[in-house]
């Protein structure tokens, strides 16, 4: 279960599987189009394959019709016995009227049993009532003898060339058998009489032939006359009669067409040498026949095959997609272990996975400095704690050692040496024992006090301060010991060959938030130097005052030194104090 749901909140997997759904997407309309055009294509091959079957189907009768004319008609309407017997003319050598009947009744038969698979019966009928018929047949009796003559001249309408007749004759007066035939006949013109020949076609052979070319065919085959009327043993079911017979008058000699409801698909080629029609029909849904089925092998196995290149493709889509955020976590990974030497490849093929790396590696580097920069601090810290630690000195010891000290100048008379160890005990009492941070300015103007107090005694009392401080700013909130070294500086190198002085110290607002001080002296002018853009001086002190400045204010500090030949002016801007520091120092904080 938990692999479940992993795999449903990998990246990975959502890619794989979206990728593949549309694969299998456009895998399945495009299958679906494909196999709508090939389907297409197959029905419309499978409508000229019907409309060229058709045709050869229509040829091959029209050749097996045409030999008939040219065999079996041809011999008998050119025989001389019979044209003898036709003009009633004296038989020719050799002949009595006996023989030529019988020689004529053998021909008749001759040709009959020459084309026996094709040719039914063979009459010759003269206009004088004769009959010649093949052995095989014999006509009805009991009827008017000239009945046959004219019914068959009817249906010649008197032409000389060969006529097919597809019409039956009345049963009763022709064969008694009542089997169907088709007729193709020829009238000659004689005198003094006329006759006519009459061969009969077996509709057994044209329906077999129609079943031999139609082998491994669904199609349907019949035939229609030149008037449009079916052929007997020929024609399609009685439901499909009428209907087709309208569509294949709507389609004229050779062509295809479809019923109005399209549940048929006809197609229709007629024989040249007498007008008649093959017609075949097939529902549109097996005009492809086997194509259709082998078209839906074919798509089920393209299908398939598709289907796992899909898989193929989208797993692999997926893992190019996701390696380079695989990686990037990998190397997460490990700057999250500590490992800060971890660096990514920029080349990692998509251009904003190449943009990730560049920022990872940016931010890696980031991470290593500022980590490096704590530890020196830390180290900076730890050796400062340490310094502090060692020149500790018990405040309680030195208090006790300065107050002996006292009271023995006392006891001496050492007025200057009781004045000097009491300014020092009140100043050492401010910067040793006041635990607080910040200090009013008014409290750090009265410790400079105490300390110039303590170098006038070594001076002689040549060193003095001017104090012109804003009233509003007396209550102002500043480090502790920030006067203190600036007016020391001023003492140790502004004074050092004349020993006398004088220190002037102000202090003003500057706008709501910022407080200026200024502390100028008129001894040597000092060395200054500035280097990397922050403000040094050569003297320690100075030094440890920026510095701690700048930890407590930051950028909001500013320290500027003018240096002229009357002097050196110090100038300290500083921000009225945070309540977050003045809180944390003393508990207060003031900006009035």
């Amino acid at each position: 279960m938990n692999t479940i749901r992993r795999l449903g909140r990998s990246l990975t997997a959502w890619i794989f599987l979206v990728t593949w759904v549309l694969m299998m997407s456009c895998l399945v309309i495009l299958g679906s189009f494909v196999m709508r055009k090939l389907r297409a294509i197959a029905e419309e091959v499978g409508r000229r394959s019907l409309v060229t079957f058709v045709v050869q189907t229509a040829d091959y009768l029209n050749e097996q019709f045409l030999s008939v004319e040219r065999t079996a008609l041809h011999t008998l309407v050119l025989d001389p016995v019979i044209q003898c017997e036709i003009d009633l003319q004296s038989p020719p050598k050799g002949y009595t009227p006996f023989t030529m009947y019988t020689y004529v009744n053998r021909l008749l038969t001759q040709v009959q049993r020459n084309h026996d698979e094709l040719i039914d019966t063979v009459m010759l009928l003269l206009d004088n009532g004769m009959e010649f018929v093949d052995a095989s047949h014999q006509l009805a009796p009991y009827r008017p003898i000239d009945q046959p003559y004219q019914w068959f001249v009817q249906h010649t309408f008197y032409n000389t060339a060969p006529v097919w007749i597809s019409e039956q004759p009345p049963a009763e007066w022709l064969f008694d058998d009542h089997r169907p035939r088709f007729f193709v006949s020829q009238w000659l013109q004689s005198t003094p009489s006329d006759a006519i020949v009459v061969i009969g076609i077996k509709p057994e052979y044209i329906r077999t032939v129609m079943e031999s070319v139609s082998t491994g065919r669904d199609a349907e085959l019949a035939v229609l006359d030149e008037h449009g009327h079916w052929l007997t043993g020929l024609a399609p079911p009685g439901p499909l009669s009428g209907q087709l017979k309208a569509v294949v008058a709507r389609a004229g000699a050779d062509g295809m067409v479809s019923t109005p409801s399209g549940s048929l698909v006809a197609a229709v080629a007629s024989i040249p040498l007498n007008g008649w029609k093959v017609v075949s029909w097939i529902p549109p849904e097996r005009l492809a026949g086997s194509a259709t089925y082998n078209l839906r092998g074919w798509m089920f196995a393209a299908f398939g095959w598709g289907s796992i290149a899909s898989l193929f493709v989208a797993f692999l889509f997926s893992w190019m997609i996701t390696r380079p955020m695989r990686r990037l976590t990998e190397a997460m990974s490990l700057v999250e272990r500590g490992d800060l030497s971890v660096r990514l490849d920029a080349r990692l093929g998509w251009y904003e996975f190449q943009v990730l790396a560049q920022g990872f590696d940016r931010l890696v580097d980031e991470i290593h400095r500022l980590l490096e920069q704590t530890k020196m601090q830390e180290e900076e810290k730890r050796q400062l704690e340490f310094a502090a630690l060692q020149a500790q000195i018990n405040p309680h010891f030195l208090y006790n050692t300065l107050d002996s000290i006292y009271w023995m100048a006392y006891a001496r008379g050492e007025r200057d040496i009781e004045q000097l160890v009491y300014a020092l005990g009140r100043f050492l009492r401010l910067s040793l024992s006041d635990p607080r941070e910040f200090l009013t300015l008014r409290e750090e103007l009265e410790h400079v006090q105490r300390y110039v107090e303590i170098q006038n005694i070594r001076f002689q009392g040549r060193i003095g301060v001017d104090l012109d401080a804003d009233p509003s700013v007396l209550e102002v909130l500043v480090p502790k010991l920030t006067l203190q070294p600036l007016v020391e500086n001023s003492i140790i190198h502004g004074f050092a060959d004349r020993a006398e002085g004088r220190i002037a110290i102000r202090a003003r607002r500057r706008g709501e938030a910022y407080v200026e001080i200024e502390v100028e002296d008129d001894g040597r002018p000092k060395r200054t130097m500035l280097s990397e853009g922050h403000k040094e001086t050569s003297g320690m002190g100075l030094k440890n005052l920026v510095r701690r400045l700048e930890l407590y204010f930051g950028p909001a500090f500013s320290f500027d030194i003018r240096t002229a030949d009357c002097g050196t002016c110090v100038r300290l801007r500083l921000p009225c104090v945070p309540s977050a520091i003045g809180q944390r120092a003393n508990g207060s904080s003031r900006c009035e």
